[in-house]
């Protein structure tokens, strides 16, 4: 199996993106559609799907937007400053709020305990907080926020990467999202590998990034 770190994969991406001119767009719109290929949407009909701003967080809001547009029953949380929100978050996130209004930016201990109630309503839980590059201690609202994923004890999907896990080695950042199962985007990521208690419940799916990206680079 082919393992890359984390510095790798992001030289693989932006070959794709910058020399082979793969839109990003596209491949966030694939990753959606692998993690929804894995969810059994005969029996899991309510989502909370949790973002980062970053682009795990498009990847999330791709994947609301899709299960939205199934009919299905889903809440946004957005964790972070939207100041900072990357142009493939921001693409989604304008047509998420077009698609419903329950989007949500908890930012006091109050407006957690008000998701810690709504979380019990829904049977699953997509988490899309940090990617692969995420390289510092989790703390203050990001660390809140894994804790209470954790707690619901909720089906837990998480979309690359458990957010809080480092991508290359597998330590974990202060709080990591104890998840179900894990959609890992094209290649496994050594941090997941590296951990057999993440690597054994990670499926890794194809999201069309050029097979010549990945020679050019390895």
């Amino acid at each position: 199996m082919l393992v890359v770190d984390s510095k790798t994969m992001k030289k693989i991406d932006q070959y794709a993106i910058d020399i082979l001119k793969v839109p990003s767009i596209c491949l966030v719109e694939r990753a959606a559609l692998a993690v929804i290929k894995n969810i059994n949407l005969d029996v899991r009909n309510s989502f909370a799907i949790i973002v980062g701003v970053g682009n795990n967080g498009a990847d999330g809001l791709a994947i609301a937007r899709n299960l939205l547009a199934m009919g299905k029953y889903v809440e946004i949380y957005i964790v972070g400053d939207l100041s900072k929100q990357s142009p493939d978050f921001k693409l989604n996130l304008d047509s998420c709020r077009r698609l419903t209004d329950k989007i949500f930016e908890p930012e006091s201990i109050e407006d957690l305990a008000i998701m810690e109630k709504n979380l019990e309503e829904v049977s699953t839980i997509i988490d899309a907080i940090f990617g692969t590059g995420l390289n510092r201690t989790v703390g203050g609202m990001h660390s809140y926020m894994i804790s209470l994923i954790n707690r619901t004890m909720k089906y837990t999907i998480s979309v690359d990467i458990p957010s809080g896990l480092d991508g290359d080695s597998g330590k974990k950042w202060g709080e990591v999202v104890d998840c179900d199962l894990i959609v890992t985007m094209q290649i496994m990521k050594m941090g997941v590998y590296e951990k057999s208690r993440f690597r054994d419940k990670c499926i890794v799916e194809d999201i069309g990034i050029p097979q010549k990206a990945i020679a050019a680079i390895l």
